[in-house]
Order: structure tokens, then C-alpha cells, then sequence
């Protein structure tokens, strides 16, 4: 590339070629194969990093007045062809090559120019050489191009700024090496994976109800150990869930699938920006996600998994990537990050499993990391291999694994409950009239042995069928369910176990057992028609 080096005097095709070789990593020259550009060119630059293949011709109508581009659309493409092999493929599809032409002078752009530019387009949209054309008139700092939108999302505002402000000289575009920091070992990736697998054979090990399927847990276990659930975190208040859920899998192709993801992102990652703003990354991706889980979701729905934080890592290792070189390696991990980041955005399918994708969580944790990237590589210096602010990330951490620590209180606190609450019949089964529930009596006491509603259901019945023995016999065993009773229920299911046992054992003759067993109602400050029942039996004289 010829160029005078005094910024204020060269040429603005020679200006914005030093530009374009400073900021957007192209190099001089090209391939053999693209010779042809070169001759009908004043300047040719070439960018190629393994995946994307592109060229850019200048044309130096400064330098050399009047002169424009002269190929032809069928030229251009065929040697456009013959440069495929220089692009890479993703899912067996090759990549476009991309050739820009760029023609600047001091003239006008004239209705011919645009006229004959416009053919220098891409033939269609399957086409696999992608052309475009571009004219800079630099005496009214103008810039026309055929690209959709005259180019305002292909380059054409880095363009613009660099016609209308001063020019910057050779020095100042040498930009100083950036620093890449070595490769160390994910240990904290590491630790979260053996933490996700320890709390999954927790799940097994402490579940409600036998696992099914590919080891899966049950929803009241899910629910149990701190499953996201909109009406339990909203209305009851119940904001450890939060955290808790990312931490819970509700499968182990769930397990697998979130841990593999999360082993390709920490690898990526924590290398890249440290172990603090890592954590600090997964911590934020998964507030991010459970918020976003919680705006969209139904309130019945349980959502557990660490797949919002991890797709707040991709997100956060996608954007800071830019600090990597220029080069293939850097667009081969990009487009790994891509091949798992895209999809799981894009609510097509649900998992083999049968269970529901939460996009929400996928959205929310990609929103926030994508967010928290743009921002460490905004404050990034060029000279330190690490973000700034290395102590806030840390301090973060530190605060984030501390609430991760007290989530779980709750859980354990709770759990004792939990397991109580799942011996007891589901509402949706209690939708039916009495007469019903009498009638299906036998069946849930044998499903739910330990619900004392079961219990006084099945006492009803067999006081119909004139069985006062058996009635009593499951009055006395609902009753012996003090704990179920007391934490599960209001007082009021178990005054009117005890007011039908009294009235039982009265049938049967036994009134001083019968007045034993009201005796702790009559001798409270209950009202009510319970009481009522009582006095009027003469069960509390």
C-alpha cells in the first residue's frame, strides 16, 4: 500500500486503508486468487481469520483523479468463488466471502456513480460471494453505499466519524499489545460442577417420593429443596428460591447437558477475565435469569437448573472475546459460544425429558451477562490482562457465596415440613362434595395414611354403614398425627376429629371416654357449632 505517512496529507483512501488495518484488523494485500481486484484497485486490504473471508478494494480517486472501479459484477463474484476455500463452515455450511468496494474522491457522487455502483451487489441471497459498494465523496464528507439502509449497519457511521473529525497520525494508531492473560486451571468452574452434582444426589437421597425416570425427582422435591416458583417467592415471600433454584436439577440429562455447558464457558471465561469476576459473573447470571423466569412465568410453574447463569457466562465470554487477537482462534471460540447461546434462546422445543424449557431464565441470565461483558470491556485498560475493579468482584463474590450459604437455611429449615406436606391428599382431589370424599374414603387412606383428613372422611363413612368400631378406629388414628395436625392444619380439623370421636364413643355407651375425649374442647374458649354439638350432647356437663 503506497501512502504518504504524514496523516495531514495523504490521501483519505490511505487514511481510512491504516484505519481499517488499526481498528478492524485487516492486513495488506491479499491471496493469489484475488489478484484481479488488485490491478483494478489503488489499495487492496484483506482480513481472513479461519471462519470469515473478506476483501476490501480502494479506489484513489484523490490520488488519481476520475479514476473508478471497472470490474464487472461477473468478475468480481468469479474470483470471489475462487477465494471459498479461504472461509470456514459452520454446520457444513461454507461461509460467504465478503468483497467491499470502496471508490473516494472530491467530486460529487453523481446519479451515474450510484447508477453504475449498484450493480456491484450480491446476485442473491444464496449467493456465497457477497458484494458491495461504496462511494466517498470527501469535499462534503458524504458517504453513499448500496447496502441496505445506505450501509448505516455495515460500517458506514466508522466511516462518517473518521471524514469529520481530525485525523489521527501513524503513532497514535499503533495501539500498544493487549494483554492476554495465561490460561489457568477452572477451578471454580470445577467447584460448581461438584457442587451441582453433590446437591442432584442430595435430590435423590433426601427426596419426597421415589425418583422416576432418568433419575428424576418429583416436584414436591423440587419444591422442597428451593425450587423458583412464582406464587411461593411473590406472594409468600419466599425470596431464598432465587438463588436456591439454580443450584437444582430436575433430571440427570438436565445435570449433564448444564454440565457440560458450564465446563466449556468456565473454561473460556475464567481464564479470560479471573475467578472473581467469573463468580461474580455466575452469581449475577443468576439473579438475572431467576427475575426474568419470575416477570414471564405462570405462578404454578417450578423452574430449577443453572442454565440462566450459564447463559449468562456465554454472553459475558462472547462480548469480552473481542479482547482476544484478531485471529482464527478468537472467531472459532466465538462461534462455539454462539452455537450453544443462539438456540437456547429460541423457544422452539422442549428437552427429550418432557419437561419445559425456561427461556426466561435463558433470556434473563443472557440479558445481564451480555450487560456485565459490554462493561468490563468498555473499563478493560489494553495493558492488563484482567478487568478493573478486581476487588468489587471480589467483595461480590464473596457476598455471593455467602447467599448461596443462608438460601439453603431456609430449605433445611423447612424441609421436615415439606416432607409432612407431601403424605397429605393434593387439592385437586379434595374438589368433590362430601358424599364424594366418603365414598373415595378407602382408597385415600390408603394413598395418604397419614392426612387425617383421610381419616375423618373414612371415619363418616363407616359411622354410615353403622361401624362405630372402625369409626373410632380411624378418628384415633388421625388424631395421633399430632405433628401433621399442628403444622399442616388450622385447630379446627382437629376439634371436629375429636368432637365425632366423642360423639362415637357416646353411641357406643362409653360416655366417660366420651367426656375424656371433649374435654380438652370444653374446657377451652372455643364457640362455634362444634361446641355447640357438645354442650348439647351434655358431653361438656
Amino acid at each position: 500500500m503506497e501512502a504518504q505517512s504524514n496523516a495531514g496529507t495523504q490521501s483519505f483512501a490511505a487514511y481510512l486503508a491504516k484505519q481499517y488495518m488499526a481498528k478492524k484488523g485487516f492486513t495488506s494485500g491479499t491471496v493469489p486468487e484475488a489478484n484481479g481486484l488488485v490491478s483494478g484497485s489503488d489499495i487492496v486490504l484483506t482480513r481472513a481469520d479461519g471462519m470469515s473471508f473478506q476483501v476490501l478494494c480502494l479506489i484513489d480517486g484523490e490520488a488519481h483523479a476520475g479514476k473508478r472501479f471497472e470490474l464487472s459484477r461477473d468478475a468480481v463474484e468469479a474470483i470471489g468463488k475462487q477465494c471459498l476455500k479461504y472461509s470456514g463452515t459452520i454446520n457444513r455450511a461454507k461461509m460467504p466471502v465478503v468483497i467491499q468496494i470502496i471508490e473516494v474522491g472530491r467530486t460529487p457522487i453523481t446519479g451515474a456513480d450510484r447508477d453504475r455502483l449498484k450493480l456491484l451487489k450480491r446476485r442473491s441471497i444464496f449467493s456465497k460471494v457477497v458484494i458491495s459498494a461504496w462511494a466517498i465523496d470527501t469535499s462534503t464528507a458524504s458517504v453513499w453505499s448500496n447496502v441496505p439502509f445506505n450501509g448505516r449497519l455495515a460500517g458506514r457511521a466508522f466511516i462518517e466519524r473518521l471524514l469529520r473529525t481530525p485525523r489521527v497520525s501513524d503513532a497514535e494508531l499503533q495501539r500498544p499489545a493487549v494483554a492476554v492473560p495465561q490460561h489457568v486451571f477452572p477451578f471454580i468452574t470445577i467447584s460448581l460442577l461438584a457442587l451441582l452434582v453433590a446437591i442432584f444426589i442430595g435430590e435423590l437421597r433426601y427426596g419426597i417420593g421415589p425418583a422416576t425416570g432418568l433419575l428424576e425427582p418429583s416436584i414436591r422435591t423440587l419444591l422442597a429443596w428451593g425450587g423458583l416458583n412464582p406464587a411461593l417467592v411473590l406472594q409468600s415471600g419466599e425470596w431464598h428460591r432465587i438463588l436456591s433454584a439454580a443450584l437444582l436439577h430436575a433430571d440427570a440429562f438436565h445435570l449433564l447437558m448444564n454440565g457440560i455447558a458450564l465446563f466449556f464457558a468456565g473454561y473460556v471465561l475464567e481464564g479470560l477475565v479471573g475467578r472473581a469476576w467469573f463468580f461474580a459473573l455466575f452469581v449475577i447470571g443468576v439473579i438475572g435469569g431467576s427475575f426474568m423466569s419470575l416477570a414471564v412465568n405462570p405462578a404454578t410453574m417450578v423452574s430449577v437448573g443453572a442454565s440462566g447463569a450459564i447463559m449468562g457466562l456465554f454472553a459475558a465470554a462472547f462480548v469480552c472475546s473481542f479482547r482476544l487477537p484478531m485471529d482464527a482462534s478468537r472467531t472459532q471460540v466465538q462461534m462455539g459460544l454462539l452455537r450453544v447461546l443462539i438456540p437456547s434462546l429460541i423457544p422452539l422445543a422442549t428437552t427429550g425429558t418432557g419437561h419445559h424449557i425456561d427461556f426466561g431464565a435463558h433470556l434473563g441470565g443472557a440479558l445481564s451477562g451480555a450487560v456485565m461483558g459490554l462493561a468490563m470491556l468498555k473499563t478493560w485498560r489494553e495493558t492488563s490482562p484482567l478487568p478493573r475493579f478486581l476487588k468489587l468482584a471480589t467483595a461480590f463474590s464473596v457476598a455471593g457465596l455467602a447467599a448461596f450459604t443462608l438460601a439453603f437455611v431456609p430449605v433445611t429449615r423447612n424441609f421436615h415440613s415439606c416432607v409432612l406436606s407431601a403424605m397429605l391428599i393434593p387439592g385437586n382431589e379434595l374438589q368433590k362434595t362430601y358424599s364424594e370424599l366418603k365414598t373415595r374414603s378407602a382408597d385415600l387412606v390408603a394413598r395418604f395414611p397419614r392426612d387425617p383428613r383421610a381419616r375423618l372422611f373414612r371415619a363418616a363413612a363407616l359411622l354410615d354403614t353403622r361401624d362405630p368400631a372402625g369409626a373410632e378406629r380411624e378418628l384415633r388414628a388421625g388424631l395421633r398425627e399430632e405433628e401433621i395436625l399442628k403444622t399442616q392444619f388450622t385447630p379446627d380439623l382437629g376439634l371436629r376429629l375429636r368432637t365425632m370421636l366423642a360423639f362415637t364413643l357416646l353411641a357406643e355407651g362409653n360416655s366417660a371416654e366420651a367426656k375424656a375425649v371433649a374435654l380438652p374442647i370444653c374446657a377451652s374458649s372455643v364457640s362455634g357449632p362444634l361446641r355447640e354439638a357438645l354442650d348439647k350432647g351434655r358431653l361438656c356437663d
